[in-house]
């Protein structure tokens, strides 16, 4: 029994947006023209390993033309893209997290945010899962656990 080699294709958009990523086997070229006349849409093969155009082409992601890479979405208005990676960059460089502590990114204040990570109990946790609101998290605070209490800042 052989083995067939797939061949993966986005489907792009004139605005350059990837509208969906199709699978076959077959020759390249041959697949590329037969899915570009079935969807009357350009198609860019793309690669799961990302050993080329970056990464693995998503739905949703935009294709550069100049870059030959695939990009995800800009994430926030103050990033921009770095040419060499295809990746977008905040205007500050992130902190490293830590074991007990990470850092978001806050685009009002154009900075990053330290967090620090929950070590909850599987009760504490629990109550937490039922909540839908600050409101509501309020509400039930008395049930949480001392310690929970103060992981939550619930006082």
């Amino acid at each position: 029994m052989g083995y067939r080699i797939m061949n993966y294709f986005a489907i792009v958009t004139n605005e350059n947006l990837v509208e969906q990523v199709v699978t076959a086997s077959g020759s390249s070229e041959e697949l590329k023209a037969q899915y570009e006349s079935m969807f009357d849409k350009r198609c860019v093969e793309t690669f799961r390993d990302g050993s080329q155009r970056k990464r693995f082409a998503g739905v949703g992601m935009t294709y550069s033309e100049d870059l030959n890479a695939f990009i995800y979405s800009k994430p926030f208005d103050s990033w921009v893209l770095n040419n060499e990676t295809a990746e977008w960059e905040a205007p500050k460089a992130k902190p490293a997290d830590t074991g007990t502590e990470y850092y978001s990114w806050d685009e009002s204040s154009l900075s990053w945010t330290k967090n620090t990570y929950l070590n909850l109990s599987q009760a504490d946790a629990d109550l937490v899962a039922t909540v839908s609101s600050l409101e509501e998290l309020e509400a039930i605070k008395d049930q949480f656990s001392e310690d929970g209490r103060a992981q939550l800042n619930l006082g």
